[in-house]
Order: C-alpha cells, then structure tokens, then sequence
C-alpha cells in the first residue's frame, strides 16, 4: 500500500458524518454573525447622524468641516 492511498483512508475515516447537531451549530453561526453585523450597521448610522448633529466648533475640534459631516450623514444604512 502507498503512503498516498494510507492518507486518503485515514482521512475517510476522520470525516465527520453529516449531523443535525453541527447543522444546527452552523445555522445558528451564521444567524450570529448576521445580526453582530447588523448592529454594526445601526451604530455606525447613529454615529453617523450624531456627527451631522455637531456644531462647527465641535467639528473644528476633530477636524472635520462641515461638507464631510453632512457626506458621512447622508450615507445610507449600507454604505
């Protein structure tokens, strides 16, 4: 027996069979990471919408005139 066709036996050994288990595990990921980036989204909108609050001082202050703070502002939930 080859080293090659030993290594493809004891890889078919260690697959791991189909489980509802690790279907479940795997749904239930993606769902997380779904809605860590939609509230990811909905932060960054807020922030957003804070910084377009800002007076022009406070803006001086972070170096930012006002014609970038309306741009950021306007950007829409996915950009």
């Amino acid at each position: 027996m080859s080293t090659l066709s030993s290594v493809r036996e004891i890889a078919r050994a260690e697959t791991p069979s189909f489980s509802f288990g690790r279907a479940v595990a795997l749904l239930a990921g993606t769902v997380v990471v779904g809605v860590e980036a939609l509230m990811n989204r909905a932060e960054l909108r807020k922030s957003r919408r804070q910084l377009a609050e800002l007076d022009d001082r406070l803006l001086r202050d972070i170096g930012v005139d006002r014609a970038h703070a309306r741009y950021e502002a306007d950007k829409g939930y996915w950009a």
